[in-house]
């Protein structure tokens, strides 16, 4: 299998059709991007928000949030990708 990769300045990825009914994805399904050394992962967002509930009350998880936040919106690309 191989995959060719774009660069986009927007916050979509393509996937074709047959990967994206392996992963149970459909047109407009939101996803949590999460890179692991030299792996890209695909978290499904309510799956991811549904913490939120969860921890509520918890001011260390809003903390770590607002803190992946700020991280998400400074990160660039490195220029070899």
């Amino acid at each position: 299998m191989s995959i060719t990769i774009k660069r986009s300045n927007e916050d979509v990825i393509f996937l074709p059709a047959w990967l994206m009914s392996i992963l149970d994805l459909s047109e407009g399904s939101q996803v949590k991007a999460i890179i692991e050394n030299q792996s890209l992962r695909l978290a499904r967002l309510d799956q991811f928000l549904n913490l939120r509930g969860a921890l509520a009350n918890d001011q260390a998880f809003d903390d770590a949030m607002e803190q992946m936040e700020r991280a998400w919106q400074q990160w660039t690309l490195p220029g070899s990708v």
